[in-house]
């Protein structure tokens, strides 16, 4: 069980953590067209949940078509969904969308999606920034600081 003071760090941490996710998501291009936010739905679905002694970072499942890319023919994505994704966008083209979203969804099943043909199945770095070991060590000594000054007190208390 976490002590009040471990509970705060928690929830800044967790806080901090999925603020670091969503600005990766909004800012950090991971092939030649920039960041993957668009439409702004993977941004929005980042949530926190809470387990008993920590927490998880949860989004829409198809982040990690982001970070490793989808190998030729293994992508799930229909044609509904590449049109959707299509009128989601900031594009304009003489292209009608059905056209436009066969022809994506054609080379995805083909060549894989660009992040996959970007990266080559390596991780394309999109949440590389968040929660980096110096973040962590930063983390770390704060907690134990206050665990430090939670037990001082005590002791203080117990001699009073």
């Amino acid at each position: 069980m976490l002590s009040p003071n471990e509970q705060i760090l928690l929830q800044n941490l967790a806080e901090q953590t999925k603020a670091e996710v969503v600005n990766a998501i909004k800012t950090k291009s991971v092939t030649k067209f920039g960041a993957v936010n668009s439409s702004g739905r993977l941004a929005n679905s980042v949530e926190i949940k809470y387990t008993n002694n920590g927490f998880q970072i949860w989004a829409n499942g198809y982040i990690t078509g982001l970070i490793w890319g989808v190998k030729p023919n293994e992508t799930t994505a229909t044609l509904g969904d590449i049109q959707n994704w299509i009128q989601e966008k900031p594009l304009t083209t003489e292209i009608p969308v059905n056209t436009l979203a066969a022809m994506i969804l054609r080379k995805q099943r083909k060549d894989g999606n660009m992040v996959w043909r970007t990266h080559k199945g390596a991780n394309s770095g999109l949440l590389g920034d968040v929660m980096t070991p110096q973040t962590l060590d930063g983390w770390v000594q704060l907690l134990a600081s206050k665990s430090v000054e939670e037990l001082t007190e005590e002791i203080v208390k117990a001699f009073e």
